[in-house]
């Protein structure tokens, strides 16, 4: 049997682990899913909610972290 595909919950457990090792304040609630999964293995997820925050080279860092452990997600959470 095949591992299930990761949730929104897995990304955002992961990063907000990952903020917290790094000592960042940041913790994200909820990602934004996109409703298809992407034929290009182009991760169909966003963090909206870190747009305006103010460490972009080190969230960017663990986003891209992120999207390479977590290329498509399902929005159950």
């Amino acid at each position: 049997m095949s591992d299930p595909i990761p949730t929104a919950k897995d990304v955002v457990a992961f990063l907000n682990d990952r903020f917290a090792a790094r000592g960042l304040p940041y913790r994200i609630e909820q990602i934004a899913v996109l409703p298809y999964v992407n034929p290009m293995w182009l991760s169909n997820w966003d963090v909206p909610q870190l747009t305006d925050a103010p460490e972009r080279e080190v969230i960017e860092e663990e986003l891209r972290e992120a999207r390479w452990r977590f290329p498509q997600v399902t929005s159950e959470y």
